[in-house]
């Protein structure tokens, strides 16, 4: 019997003995990362499911020994927002699942995306104080509206949630690919961390923590759904000292 974390013996011979020590043990190695994965996985939607049921379980009995109608309420109000969340990340969970599977069902639909950005621009105009800066040139692509949009929302919400100030956007063609750039001027993510930040359930300092909002997944799924359109993110600093997520996806 065998564990994961052994490896095979490779005798010194270069036979066909030792081809198949070393075929074993890399397939070895990759069961190994697999299984670890999968439990750090199931630890960290523990971990995340943990927090809202007791928030749960503490608010309907306090209201149950208060036992008031404004008790009562407030638990209400608690339950409701805890339900909520834990939808969210039910949700997030289900996309990436069906990522991990190839089942993301990506539509190839002629797509304006300088459209769908706009649309996200004007929405977060009207939910924040924050200077948005936009430079927009008509661009088409073919792929899913639906979650193109929803990618677009992820980050701008992400952008917003952690800018002091200032964001600015700009989309482009540049060489038959869509280049869009969303940029804050918040605390950034160092560049350690920048390839883990897309990670799932990824925990980065305390300045660019899940903590601020969301399910800490966001990142994650925008990720997915740009691969499945055939492009590519990629994180780095902005000139306005903060963080630039950059996308491109190809027009053609």
């Amino acid at each position: 019997h065998i564990k994961l974390n052994e490896r095979i013996p490779v005798p010194m011979a270069d036979d066909e003995i030792s081809a198949l020590a070393r075929t074993m043990n890399n397939m070895l190695s990759r069961l190994e990362v697999s299984a670890n994965a999968q439990r750090q996985f199931v630890a960290d939607v523990s971990h995340e499911l943990r927090s809202p049921l007791a928030s749960i379980r503490a608010s309907l009995d306090v209201a149950e020994k208060i036992g008031t109608s404004q008790a009562r309420e407030m638990s209400s109000v608690i339950v409701n927002d805890e339900a909520k969340r834990m939808s969210l990340l039910v949700d997030d969970l289900l996309l990436l699942a069906k990522a991990d599977a190839g089942q993301l069902g990506i539509t190839h639909a002629d797509v304006d995306l300088d459209d769908l950005l706009g649309a996200e621009i004007n929405r977060l105009r009207g939910q924040t104080g924050l200077k948005i800066e936009a430079k927009i040139q008509p661009t088409r692509i073919r792929g899913d509206g639906l979650k193109l949009s929803q990618t677009i929302r992820n980050l701008l919400d992400n952008a917003s949630r952690f800018a002091v100030k200032e964001m600015r956007i700009s989309l482009s063609v540049e060489h038959s690919s869509a280049l869009l750039r969303i940029e804050d001027d918040g605390p950034g993510i160092a560049a350690e961390d920048r390839i883990k930040a897309v990670e799932r359930f990824v925990r980065l300092d305390q300045h660019r923590s899940r903590d601020v909002g969301g399910t800490g997944l966001g990142l994650a799924i925008a990720n997915e759904i740009i691969l499945a359109h055939g492009g590519s993110m990629d994180l780095g600093v902005s000139d306005l000292g903060g963080l630039k997520v950059e996308i491109k996806i190809p027009t053609t």
